[in-house]
């Protein structure tokens, strides 16, 4: 069975950056890539063989990024109904195995949002399950429009309001069926005055000091990257030090792709 990841983003360098980084770590964990990007992406790198790229349809009056966050939702209009498919975030390095049961819709991590907006990423079920639980009706643009215009939020001005637009559409639309979902339990753990998802490397809103300091956990899960000038040499080194803990490599290409990256976007920062 085909598994597949969908990632997306617009043209902020901060997120793009790291596509080809979690591209490698999700291929060697034996998933696709479906990326979808907004239609001012210019200049993402792609290194995997099996990617395939969509183009996020343009809708009046809602931001690019919005847009990039919705679309993970609405993506069984164009992927297979056959194949098992499963949302993340781009900024979201897995660092062990996720193999869910293929034959459940599940959901990873409520309670860490207090039970209140579904958490997108890990979120998975079959292609036709996304389908039927998303109201898809093969139109991409449509359904994504009648979502957002339903929902509201995608169209609001502050950004407490609009950001969370992706997570409310998803929580409203699985919640109508939530006698079908499995939901797997992560769990927090506190680390002195800190509190993060088990097994996260967190940036805790303080970037390096905050991947210290969750870095003192055994059994990493994941690591939840720092989002503004992410490929300073500093926070690269963080990075690339736990890839080769992890894995024991980092591909050919890759310190090269991140000097590039960083003399392109992030001089000057």
């Amino acid at each position: 069975m085909r598994k597949i990841a969908v990632l997306s983003t617009n043209n902020n360098p901060d997120y793009f950056f790291y596509l080809p980084i979690v591209e490698w770590v999700w291929n060697k964990f034996g998933w696709e890539i479906a990326l979808f990007i907004t239609s001012d992406v210019k200049d993402v790198v792609i290194k995997g063989t099996t990617t395939e790229v969509f183009v996020v349809p343009d809708i009046e009056k809602v931001r690019t990024g919005t847009l990039a966050q919705v679309v993970r939702h609405f993506v069984s209009d164009v992927l297979p109904l056959n194949a098992y498919i499963m949302v993340q975030d781009i900024d979201l390095i897995p660092l062990k195995e996720w193999n869910p049961d293929f034959t459940k819709r599940t959901i990873y991590g409520w309670e860490l949002t207090g039970k209140s907006f579904i958490p997108v990423h890990y979120t998975g079920m079959m292609g036709h399950e996304w389908y039927r639980i998303m109201d898809c009706t093969g139109d991409l643009k449509a359904d994504m429009e009648r979502e957002m215009k339903s929902n509201g939020r995608a169209y609001q001005e502050k950004w407490e309001d609009y950001w969370d637009a992706d997570w409310d559409i998803l929580t409203k639309k699985v919640l109508n069926h939530k006698q079908d979902f499995t939901f797997i339990e992560r769990g927090l753990i506190k680390l002195g005055q800190d509190a993060t998802p088990m097994g996260r490397i967190d940036r805790l809103g303080r970037g390096i000091e905050g991947y210290k300091i969750t870095m003192q956990q055994d059994n990493w899960i994941d690591m939840h990257c720092e989002n503004h000038n992410p490929s300073a040499p500093d926070k690269w080194e963080m990075i690339r030090g736990v890839l080769l803990k992890v894995f024991g490599e980092i591909p050919y290409w890759m310190d090269d792709y991140v000097i590039n990256h960083h003399n392109k976007y992030g001089q000057n920062r």
